[in-house]
């Protein structure tokens, strides 16, 4: 009796060519890659470290010129395991979700080459359940809120974000002597045509009480007391989901101002200086961070727009160099930075050589290489399209 023939699909691989990506990542393997690597996918790396997670439109916004260009180039370092991806659950019949990409093992290791510190040292795991972990709503919503900030700079001539800050990096502009650790969700720079305005976020889920939110006032008060004559003055955003909770805020800042602890603390003669500004969810969503949205809680003086915060003395204005620009066709040295790791500093700013392909014999395992413009050898496949 003849055997019989298993069908073609059954034991086959389920994942497509386009998922499959190598079951491990090492120093190795990273040393291979890193020619096929250019400026900006280390920058991809360094900000998913830095923020965790971001969707597709929001890596688009910040590092490439069309939603084409972002999908070929998630996908080239998808599969070679520098960043990973998940689709979050969605309501039935509401469509398939947006991709939220994330950092992967061999971007860790590229992350810890590129800040000079060992991989162990890096302080980052990965995780396989982040579309359940508990901070992922509240991750989202800052990320989004810093997203929307940089887009909406995109539509003026004058304004834009430059500097976007971790937690930890936040915490350490805020920490004198190491001892006071005052936590932010982020912080970031606002560059105006006057100069740089200096903001650290808490964006609060009405998961604290009152006296806990008095308590945040004080440690950033505190703060305050410390840096005092340091680097001019910065100012404090809260974003609360409603104006209920917003009234919350004002009895604690109400009873933080007369409260002995305060006058017990050692502060500035001149009193404070530190802008403290909240404003709700809805309003953000109806009119934008730019608008008059934001109500000063330590001055009666209503409701104010961000570029109007004081400045930052001696700070260069440099819109090219902001976020959601910096990355664009145009800017004058894009091309330069774009280069592989290695040669970025070599030769003047200006298209680059054409890429030169070698042969399929030639080339490293499966490594694909790319279009310096970050367009794939498969234009054809949609990263948007299928599922993980």
């Amino acid at each position: 009796m003849s055997a019989v023939r298993k069908p073609r699909h059954q034991g086959a691989d389920p994942r497509t060519q386009a998922d499959r990506r190598p079951f491990r990542a090492s120093a190795e393997r990273l040393f291979e890659l890193v020619r096929h690597l250019t400026e900006r996918d280390r920058e991809v790396a360094l900000c998913l470290y830095r923020h965790r997670i971001l969707t597709t439109s929001q890596l688009q916004l910040l590092f490439f010129s069309s939603r084409r260009r972002a999908q070929d180039r998630l996908l080239f370092l998808y599969r070679n395991r520098i960043v990973d991806r998940f689709y979050p659950a969605a309501p039935f019949g509401s469509g398939k979700p947006e991709a939220h990409w994330l950092l992967d093992e061999a971007g860790a290791l590229l992350v810890a080459a590129t800040l000079g510190l060992e991989r162990k040292q890096l302080g980052w795991q990965r995780r396989d359940d982040w579309g359940s972990h508990p901070q992922l709503a509240h991750q989202l919503e800052t990320n989004r809120f810093l997203t929307e900030l940089v887009a909406a700079t995109l539509t003026t001539s004058d304004l834009g974000v430059r500097a976007w800050w971790s937690p930890a990096e936040a915490a350490g502009r805020l920490s004198l002597d190491g001892k006071l650790r005052v936590l932010p969700d982020t912080g970031f720079t606002l560059v105006t045509s006057a100069g740089v305005i200096e903001c650290y976020l808490e964006w609060d889920r009405s998961t604290e009480t009152q006296a806990r939110l008095a308590e945040k006032l004080l440690v950033y008060r505190r703060a305050e007391a410390r840096l005092h004559g340091e680097a001019g003055e910065r100012a404090l955003l809260i974003v609360l989901p409603g104006e209920r909770r917003l009234g919350t805020l004002r009895r604690a800042h109400t009873e933080l101002a007369g409260s002995e602890r305060l006058a017990r603390s050692t502060f500035p003669a001149t009193g404070f200086r530190w802008p403290l500004l909240a404003t709700t969810v809805p309003r953000l969503r109806a009119e934008g961070a730019l608008a008059a949205v934001w109500e000063r809680l330590d001055l009666d003086s209503g409701r104010q727009a961000l570029p109007a915060l004081p400045i930052r003395d001696g700070e260069p204005v440099v819109l090219a160099e902001t976020l959601g620009r910096c990355w664009h066709k145009e800017s004058p040295d894009f091309w330069r930075r774009l280069s592989p790791l290695g040669n970025h500093g070599q030769g003047a700013a200006g298209p680059p050589e054409p890429l030169v392909v070698p042969p399929p014999h030639e080339r490293d395992g499966d490594l694909r290489l790319s279009g310096i413009d970050g367009s794939m050898d498969d234009p054809d496949e949609s990263l948007e399209e299928r599922w993980p």
